[in-house]
This record gives C-alpha cells, sequence and structure tokens, in this order.
C-alpha cells in the first residue's frame, strides 16, 4: 500500500518505558473511551506487564517518534487461527500523521509470518479513525457486538 509518511516511526518491542506512558495515555478520558479501556490501577497494571514474560497470546509493540514512546499496538486473543488487533497514540498531536498505518502494516506482516487466517477488531461505531484504518487494509465489518461496538475482520 502507497502512502505518503508524514512522520517516521521507530517500531520497537513494548517495554517498561512504554508502560508508564500508557498509564498516562489510558487514563485520559479521551483515549480511555475510545479504547474503551476499562477502570484499572498501577498495581494490577505492573502485574499484567510482568505477564506477558511467559503469555503466547500477546505481541505488544511501541512506536517512538523523536526518542520517546508514543504508540502501543499489538495482538492479543492470538490462537492457532485469529487474533484480536488493538493499538493507540497516545500523543494526540500525532493523530492522523500515518504512526498508525505504519503499526499496521508491522502487526498484519507479524500476524502473517506466525500464519494466522484472520484478525479481527473490536471498535466502538463512532471510532471514525479506527474504522477507515482498518477499512484501508481491508478489514470488512462482520457484526454488531453491542449497541456501541462493532467486530471487523481481515483474512490474511
Amino acid at each position: 500500500m502507497e502512502y505518503r509518511k508524514l512522520i517516521e516511526i521507530e517500531l520497537r518491542e513494548f517495554d517498561r518505558e512504554t508502560l508508564e506512558k500508557s498509564w498516562e495515555w489510558l487514563n485520559d478520558p479521551q483515549l480511555k473511551s475510545l479504547t474503551m479501556t476499562p477502570d484499572f490501577d498501577q498495581e494490577s497494571q505492573e502485574k499484567w506487564f510482568e505477564s506477558l514474560k511467559t503469555r503466547n497470546d500477546y505481541h505488544l509493540k511501541a512506536g517512538w517518534y523523536n526518542g520517546v514512546p508514543i504508540s502501543v499496538y499489538g495482538l492479543k486473543h492470538i490462537t492457532g487461527s485469529d487474533a484480536e488487533l488493538f493499538g493507540y497514540i497516545g500523543e494526540k498531536e500525532l493523530w492522523g500523521k500515518t504512526a498508525a498505518i505504519q503499526m499496521m502494516q508491522d502487526v498484519i506482516a507479524y500476524a502473517r509470518s506466525r500464519n494466522l487466517e484472520s484478525l479481527y477488531c473490536i471498535t466502538l461505531k463512532e471510532n471514525k479513525r479506527t474504522y477507515r484504518l482498518c477499512s484501508r487494509f481491508g478489514f470488512k465489518t462482520e457484526k454488531e457486538v453491542t449497541d456501541e461496538t462493532i467486530m471487523m475482520r481481515l483474512y490474511l
């Protein structure tokens, strides 16, 4: 897929610095709403982070720009055939600057390398940015999950 990169992000492993920034991002009311993040505390976030070392149902990455983390993305609920896509750009001034496209290309390539058959994304119907991004990459609306959410799927 051709596009003009407005910014070039560095794709890295999810680390403690990104974890600490994600605490800030996911407690921002707008981002918390768009990502449908439930309430959580730092202790539970730390336990989750530590659990990643022994889990194979998660694949987490971070996007960095100008030497600082700006985003988190990856796959969760990975099975032998599919996984749930998720991601967010925590630094709002970088929304719409092509970081999400770069993240999406990376995570789809990873899913293909794992020989997954499909990826799905559950998003708010009102989250037009996520809907447009997923549609751009070939995701199709599969079903309504709740009155407020839809599931989109991409067959690899």
